[in-house]
């Protein structure tokens, strides 16, 4: 090289420096438009691109469920390029976060998608009818922390995958192979970034970076391998791009800027121009690069740049994605920037990033947003006196926030903004928990929380609210709203006015006056999920309530909450590291029986002593390794003995379960709505199930009932 990278770099930064504020006024007359950003967030978290998007419009998304963060992540799938969207449960039993999507480039001939997980036990996950039924894909493998998968097209109907877990190797597999096989062994530092050629079928060029940022590239499809050192001296390659032409010119997306090298990574020098002097974490080149000269990247604070001449120049479109300052890294902000295979006729461009999915269909000048969480259904309760009313109330997250049906779910009207105007005034509405107060006197009243630190009740089945009230902050636990996920209602509230709060942040809330005061749980750690909370049937004589997070703990109290204690912590055992969205379930006949279950992402345990001790139950239907999402109990348990409980990607199951708390027959009420890609975020069991056998599920905008305990469904409507 004739000038050093160290001499480089520092005389790039002054030139970077000046050419960017030279730059300011230009960019803001960029042709672009902005689009604002929206609260709460719609997070992707990862991105799959149909090759053939010009003409199916299909697009794979990874996001977190309809309970937003403190649920499991869902896959879905749009066909009009992004304006709808369908989930996909079917298979997918993944207990830990999504790392990548990645579409065959024969996608329109063998409908084959592939879907990657971090974490320990899922790995690799393959569909071979678009996403509608989920496989493991794992054998050969040992670690399945799966940080990147990338596809390389290596023939007319084949392809070549690439694949890294966490542990520093990489793995290589074909479409016509079932299994892995190790091309790369471990050298002391994980691979974060796989590129393949875009001209696979004639250059055989696949390239990785290290975390350390050592570049490596092979010219075989991965049999040998050339070590090419860090070009960034001590900086982190993020994302590498390959052009077209026999893959001589590479883009490297780094912690020090971008890097071109234009000699099969040879020699490298940094294209500074007018970007900001940070990290960039995308680069993409467009598949026409050889006529248009075009690529496009991200800065961590700046999406999206574009440059029409071989990165020299960068103009910035603003895509209307912000950093929203709650991605889990700065670089996660902005985390997938992608090119439709089509481009020179659709002109597509792709950003997934925390703030949602940003879309442009003019080669990145104007962009629009797709919202994948619209006014999703969180929450369902019958009334108490359903049997006369047929009255049932529903949640919604990022829309309406709250809905009730006079007729069993097939009309909804939307509930009366009285009361709630400070929060909807700012946006729309969300909520996440709703239910009725037990064994009140009088017309059924309804509670239900927002997302911003407010408490409502309802007198008139949710169709006006008579008290809202505010949660007060508690900033020794934590700064900001409080965030609540579940409510657990005093059976007896009519009498004691007793309350608890689940949140995201601030723990465990009590308040013993319905809502106009609320103390905070010392024993029970703030910063995690409260995913669950249940109280006795006979908490006016037993005080006993039980919580659960996303830790994997059981907390109990014996005192109406004066002290909380963990329980079941040497034998109540969930997988892997990730969070864990824990159920609790608490029997009618808990008086006698001293039966509780709660869900994990390994099976359902069960305690028959009120807490005290526990066992795991063994079903393989609900057993070990299964991830348990809902369960719930019969109100007539005692005679009926029936136990309802939903199985991340398999489906919902009916148990005939005994007072011991073990399973003597399952049955999977659920498997002919799976086939259809429906699972239940949310369901719940008639109060009057003994008469109407009736049942009431939540997939995503629309509801679904049975009037015979599960064995067949109709889809009755959906609150809009």
């Amino acid at each position: 090289m004739t000038l050093s990278i160290l001499n480089r770099k520092f005389l790039n930064k002054k030139v970077q420096w000046i050419t960017a504020i030279l730059m300011t006024h230009l960019m803001f007359n960029v042709t672009c438009m902005d689009v604002l950003a929206h609260n709460p967030h719609d997070p992707v978290l990862g991105l799959g691109i149909s090759p053939n998007f010009v003409n199916d419009k299909t697009l794979f998304v990874a996001t977190y469920g309809e309970l937003t963060d403190w649920s499991y992540p869902d896959i879905l799938r749009s066909t009009d390029g992004g304006l709808s969207w369908t989930r996909l449960p079917n298979g997918m039993d993944n207990r830990a976060k999504f790392s990548s999507i990645r579409v065959s480039p024969h996608f329109s001939q063998d409908n084959t998608v592939f879907v990657t997980t971090v974490g320990n036990g899922a790995g690799v996950y393959k569909s071979i009818d678009r996403g509608d039924s989920w496989q493991s894909f794992n054998t050969g493998l040992i670690n399945r922390h799966v940080m990147e998968l990338e596809i390389a097209k290596s023939g007319t109907d084949t392809y070549v995958l690439f694949m890294a877990p966490g542990g520093g190797e990489l793995y290589r597999s074909t479409s016509i192979q079932a299994d892995w096989t190790k091309v790369l062994d471990p050298s002391g530092s994980p691979i974060g970034v796989i590129a393949a050629s875009p001209d696979f079928m004639q250059d055989s060029t696949v390239m990785v970076a290290r975390t350390t940022g050592n570049l490596l590239i092979s010219s075989d499809g991965g049999a040998q391998w050339s070590d090419k050192g860090n070009p960034v001296i001590d900086g982190i390659i993020h994302d590498i791009a390959i052009a077209p032409g026999n893959a001589k010119e590479i883009f490297l997306a780094t912690s020090e800027g971008v890097f071109y090298s234009d000699d099969w990574g040879d020699t490298f020098i940094q294209k500074p121009a007018n970007l900001p002097i940070e990290a960039i974490n995308n680069i993409a080149i467009s598949p026409n690069y050889l006529i248009d000269k075009t690529v496009y990247c991200t800065t961590i604070t700046q999406a999206v740049y574009k440059s029409i001449n071989r990165g020299n120049t960068w103009w910035l479109h603003k895509s209307g994605a912000v950093v929203t300052g709650q991605a889990l890294t700065k670089l996660a902000e902005f985390s997938e920037l992608q090119i439709s295979n089509t481009f020179s006729a659709d002109g597509a461009v792709f950003l997934s990033a925390y703030d949602g999915l940003f879309i442009s269909t003019d080669g990145g000048k104007v962009w629009s947003e797709k919202q994948t969480r619209q006014n999703l259904i969180t929450g369902l309760a019958f009334s108490p006196s359903f049997k006369d009313d047929r009255r049932i109330l529903a949640t919604t997250y990022f829309g309406g926030g709250f809905y009730t049906s006079p007729n069993s779910g097939a009309k909804w009207t939307r509930s009366s903004p009285a009361g709630w105007e400070e929060i909807s005034n700012k946006g729309q509405l969300s909520s996440f928990d709703v239910d009725f107060v037990q064994n009140h006197t009088g017309s059924p009243i309804a509670v239900v929380t927002s997302n911003h630190s407010r408490l409502g009740f309802s007198s008139d089945y949710g169709r006006n609210w008579n008290k809202v009230l505010s949660i007060p902050q508690f900033p020794e636990i934590a700064s900001g709203n409080v965030y609540v996920n579940v409510i657990g209602l005093s059976p007896n509230f009519d009498i004691d006015q007793e309350i608890y709060l689940g949140s995201r942040i601030h723990g465990v809330l009590q308040s013993k006056d319905g809502g106009v005061s609320w103390r905070s749980t010392v024993e029970i750690p703030a910063k995690h999920d409260i995913s669950s909370i249940v109280t006795s049937p006979n908490y006016a004589s037993d005080k006993t309530a039980f919580a659960a997070n996303s830790e994997g703990a059981v907390w109990r109290t014996q005192n109406g909450g004066d002290n909380w204690s963990r329980i079941g912590s040497d034998s109540i055992l969930s997988l892997g590291n990730s969070k864990v969205f824990m159920w609790l379930a608490i029997s009618p006949q808990f008086a006698t029986d001293r039966l509780i279950l709660v869900g994990t992402n390994n099976g359902i345990y069960r305690s028959i002593d009120g807490g005290d001790n526990w066992k795991q139950i063994a079903n393989p239907k609900i057993g070990p390794s299964t991830v348990i999402q809902q369960i719930e109990f019969s109100p007539n348990f005692g005679s009926d003995n029936t136990v309802f409980v939903t199985v991340r990607g398999k489906g919902l199951y009916r148990l005939n379960m005994n007072s011991l708390g073990w399973v003597e027959s399952t049955s999977n009420v659920g498997l002919s709505l799976l086939n259809k890609n429906i699972q239940f975020t949310e369901f719940r069991i008639s109060p009057n199930f003994a008469q109407d056998a009736t049942l009431i599920g939540a997939s995503r905008t629309n509801v679904f009932l049975s009037k015979n305990g599960g064995l067949t469904w109709k889809e009755t409507g959906h609150p809009e």
